[in-house]
């Protein structure tokens, strides 16, 4: 859904890469052999000869960066993403993001800032100092290259979103504020751009700020130039958040100016939320207009809901709609309005929209919901699991004593990953309480258990960060 989603994944770092110059391809074939000695041997035989060549001194330092990216032992390794109940693969080296030791990207830096010297015209160049103060976290030398390429920048509107590349590396490495004030910079470059602040405030909803995503949204979409995947991403966020006028408007904003019927669409799946039983014939106007091709999510879930206007709508039939994968979170949250509402004796509803909220990160909205599993009459397969994430969001959005007093009965839990993620968190909770003892006893007894998960690879490998 989200353009911040699909975010680029680093290897080699190749600068100038559409050259055919030898020095170049000769270099950069060395470096994706991982051959850096070689490297280098052939390029200082270049230097030696032309001591000003650019291309021999850009891929010298780019040499060094390749190799400090292999070898650095400065790595950032995201705990929080890394703790979440939601992701049950295990730790793997992929968590680990290296961070360039400053020292060695002054040296990079040096040699780069040569290669300007000689040409100040290698914009490659330019683009390549960008990214190398990102990655080594040097945010304040990052912000003053940006300025200085501003007019380069804002040839293209494009670059709005090519150069958020480097605030994308600076929240990687666990630094979320730093990597808003460079979209910031970004933004404040294309001042009628809704793009980059509606992108701020997709990196927001996904980090569970949503405060902080309503605000960039409302400022994006106060601009007059307004995207296409802006509006989409926009009416979503909107949509999750459980602004549903909001996220009506920009659609109708979207729909107007390009000729769609998804605002149509978004009506009907409103009005259904609300009991309203014209949502019928405003849904089946929709499909008499649409072609599956352009709206599939959008036909495929109307015609789902078409025959509740002529069977009553059940608790089953809920189940059954929220358990659909093909059915997009942003029209999904509305079936949990339209259960809460006809519901409201029932806990399911509740539950299931503390968890979808729980899903997104939003965890201070999701624990009041959640919360309805202490009443509920209605135990199933999914009540532990339930209480689990009904304890993370409690630990989450800071109310830790209560927590744990969740996360207790699950120690005995028979599913191994519910039961070794309530002994790390019930551990973790009782060293903030000072009670060393008992922690570090259900501490020791989780790293013994024969049955791994990555809760025990966090203990064996982090016991020290949980003081």
């Amino acid at each position: 859904m989200l353009r911040l989603l699909c975010l680029p994944v680093f290897f080699c770092i190749s600068l100038h890469v559409f050259s055919q110059q030898e020095i170049i391809s000769t270099a950069t074939t060395y470096i994706t052999q991982n051959n850096f000695t070689q490297a280098n041997y052939y390029l200082d035989s270049i230097l030696k000869k032309n001591p000003k060549s650019v291309d021999a001194l850009m891929m010298k330092g780019n040499v060094l960066l390749n190799y400090s990216w292999q070898n650095t032992s400065k790595s950032y390794f995201n705990i929080e993403k890394a703790e979440s109940i939601f992701d049950t693969s295990f730790i793997s080296q992929n968590s680990f993001i290296p961070i360039i030791p400053f020292d060695t990207s002054e040296i990079i830096e040096r040699l780069w800032q040569k290669c300007l010297l000689i040409d100040s015209t290698r914009t490659d160049i330019k683009k390549g100092l960008c990214n190398l103060y990102s990655i080594s976290l040097r945010t304040g030398d990052l912000e003053k290259q940006l300025w200085r390429m501003k007019k380069f920048i804002t040839e293209n509107p494009e670059n709005a979103y090519v150069y958020s590349e480097y605030a994308r590396n600076i929240k990687a490495r666990g630094h979320f504020d730093d990597a808003l004030k460079i979209y910031q910079i970004i933004a404040d470059m294309f001042p009628n751009m809704a793009g980059p602040r509606c992108d701020m405030a997709g990196e927001c909803f996904y980090s569970g700020k949503p405060n902080d995503a309503l605000r960039y949204l409302d400022s994006a979409f106060s601009k007059t130039d307004i995207d296409e995947t802006s509006y989409v991403n926009g009416a979503g966020i909107y949509s999750m958040l459980g602004y549903y006028d909001n996220a009506y408007k920009i659609l109708q904003r979207y729909s107007q100016q390009n000729n769609l019927l998804a605002v149509d669409f978004y009506k009907g799946l409103i009005m259904f939320a609300q009991q309203d039983t014209g949502y019928y014939i405003q849904l089946k106007d929709f499909l008499q207009k649409a072609n599956e091709q352009s709206y599939y999510d959008e036909v495929r879930l109307a015609q789902k809901l078409l025959p509740y206007s002529q069977i009553e709508f059940t608790l089953t039939d809920y189940k059954a709609l929220i358990a659909d994968a093909t059915i997009p979170d942003y029209y999904k949250v509305l079936i949990h309005q339209r259960a809460m509402a006809q519901f409201k004796k029932n806990c399911l509803p509740y539950i299931q929209y503390g968890l979808f909220q729980s899903s997104i990160n939003n965890f201070a909205i999701a624990a009041p919901f959640l919360e309805q599993i202490q009443d509920c009459e209605t135990a199933n397969t999914e009540t532990e699991y339930s209480e689990l994430v009904y304890a993370y969001a409690l630990y989450m959005s800071g109310e830790k004593e209560k927590a744990l007093v969740h996360f207790k009965p699950l120690v005995d839990s028979k599913d191994i990953f519910r039961q070794q993620a309530a002994m790390y968190f019930s551990a973790k909770i009782l060293l903030l309480q000072k009670q060393s003892e008992q922690a570090q006893k259900q501490l020791q007894q989780l790293l013994r258990m024969k049955e791994k998960t990555k809760y025990t690879w966090l203990v064996g490998n982090y016991l020290s960060q949980l003081h």
